[in-house]
């Protein structure tokens, strides 16, 4: 048990150190049913952070228990299984879902204002004009999600391109 006192703090905080075989011993116990909260009150360690260990061993196998700090530059890195990144592209796919629906709504609500809808229009035109090339997305899809015209969109260009000709003669 280590004790340490932050500077310019009257708080004492115990940091308990635990071996890797302690607690490698401690998940094998949960994992072959006993009970979180018993092994808790025996062995003296929050419910918490055996969690935190059972999660880590299902995680990446008894490697994943490592110690404190960063882990080494030859330490291999663990990855996670195909399964678990499934999940994790699955769900950002359903949020970002969220947030274009999200995005759609407020687009639909500030062109319903008849006075301003040009000008925002205008904006959105311009965006994706300058969008265009780096966005990696074809002018049909930027509409379709910016809820704008693809023929409005053209128009926008050329008239941008009449007001340039008209303003250099």
């Amino acid at each position: 048990m280590i004790r340490f006192n932050r500077m310019g703090s009257t708080r004492t905080r115990e940091v308990r150190v635990y071996s890797h075989e302690f607690r490698l011993r401690a998940v094998e116990r949960i994992l072959n049913g006993d009970h979180v909260k018993a092994v808790s009150a025996e062995l003296g360690v929050h419910p918490k952070v055996l969690y935190q260990w059972v999660r880590r061993v299902k995680e990446g196998g008894k490697a994943n228990l490592r110690g404190r700090g960063r882990p080494r530059k030859s330490d291999p890195p663990v990855l996670p299984s195909g399964a678990e990144l499934i999940a994790t592209l699955e769900r950002a796919g359903a949020r970002q879902q969220q947030e274009i629906a999200f995005l759609q709504q407020v687009l639909a609500r500030l062109t319903a204002d008849s006075s301003q809808a040009r000008l925002l229009r205008d904006s959105v035109y311009a965006i994706m004009e300058a969008a265009q090339p780096q966005a990696g997305l074809s002018v049909e899809g930027m509409c379709q999600l910016t809820g704008v015209s693809r023929c409005g969109y053209y128009r926008y260009l050329q008239r941008r391109r009449d007001d340039g000709s008209a303003a250099t003669a």
